[in-house]
């Protein structure tokens, strides 16, 4: 199983959020091939940081003195390859558009750029493959991975941008990615594409060839954004635990979200604490219960993946 899981799904290419040609889309990113129009956005984008104003707009005059160019003419060329797509003309002059501040964002974070290594790093849970507890975090082709170093599949795969190791220790690193994956099934709670913000499909996966303790890991709560194809494949227990009624057991006994990262609820899933009975994928009917010493909680997800408590819980 593969909890995190980014890139492409299968889908057609029926894109309606996309109103750009090939060709118009080569245009616009062949305009941010020079080193003239990256001064003009990164100097937008700077003196909005240095005024602290979103969506300020720069007077052609101050623009061009920002701007290490030779001449007007040759300013203004430039310019007017980043206007629309990059750059929106206005009667106060010229400000980022969403995509440019993005452009921005990205080279001040070093996304281009090599991403750091570090050293293998233990980390809590077990496995819901084998139900070892043996994990460990690493960085591979940078991704961020959590194995198990027993039987040595991988448990999670997620991308790793430079800015994400900076000016943190690995053990941050790997803390920090705990908190990044819950703030992805925020979005992809209410339908939200975590990469575009675009509207998102759900469905309940299964993943009958994997040969793990009771009945975990083989289902998997996904989302494919319906723009850009971003996939995530989380354990279907997610949506549960995310119930407030859930999260308040949970923390009951000394098991707080979010503070408490995906890996370490892995060791949970698999435990006899955890049951999980999925009853059907399509339409989904799955039901959870949680037992600690006899206090125990019972949870049903339907078709529309929402969760609630139930009087009883009747195992398989």
């Amino acid at each position: 199983m593969c909890p995190d899981d980014r890139g492409r799904t299968d889908a057609g290419d029926d894109r309606s959020g996309s109103h750009l040609t090939a060709d118009e889309q080569v245009d616009a990113l062949r305009a941010l091939g020079n080193e003239h129009r990256l001064a003009i956005l990164l100097a937008l984008g700077d003196r909005e940081v240095a005024t602290q104003t979103n969506g300020l707009e720069l007077p052609f005059s101050e623009l061009y003195d920002a701007v290490p160019v030779e001449n007007t003419s040759q300013f203004s060329y430039h310019l007017s390859k980043l206007v629309g797509p990059f750059v929106a003309e206005t009667d106060a002059g010229y400000r980022l558009t969403y995509a440019g501040d993005k452009i921005v964002r990205a080279v001040r974070s070093g996304l281009y750029e090599t991403t750091p290594s570090f050293d293998p790093i233990a980390v809590a849970g077990a496995c819901v493959v084998c139900g070892t507890s043996d994990l460990g975090a690493r960085l591979d082709d940078e991704r961020f991975v959590v194995s198990c170093r027993a039987c040595d599949r991988t448990l999670l795969s997620d991308s790793f941008p430079r800015s994400q190791a900076s000016e943190r220790s690995p053990d941050e690193v790997v803390a920090s990615f705990g908190y990044r994956i819950w703030s992805t099934y925020v979005l992809i709670r209410g339908d939200v594409c975590p990469e575009c913000f675009g509207r998102v499909d759900r469905r309940v996966d299964a993943h009958e060839s994997h040969e793990t303790p009771g009945d975990a890991g083989q289902y998997t709560f996904a989302a494919i954004c319906r723009t850009c194809d971003f996939t995530i494949h989380l354990p279907i227990e997610v949506p549960a635990v995310f119930h407030p009624r859930a999260s308040a057991f949970l923390w009951d006994h000394e098991i707080p979200l979010p503070e408490t990262p995906l890996w370490e609820l892995f060791g949970l899933f698999v435990s006899e604490e955890w049951t999980t009975d999925v009853r059907s994928a399509d339409p989904v009917d799955a039901r959870f219960e949680l037992d600690f010493e006899g206090d125990t909680l019972a949870l049903a997800m339907d078709d529309s993946f929402a969760v609630t408590p139930v009087d009883d819980f009747e195992p398989p």
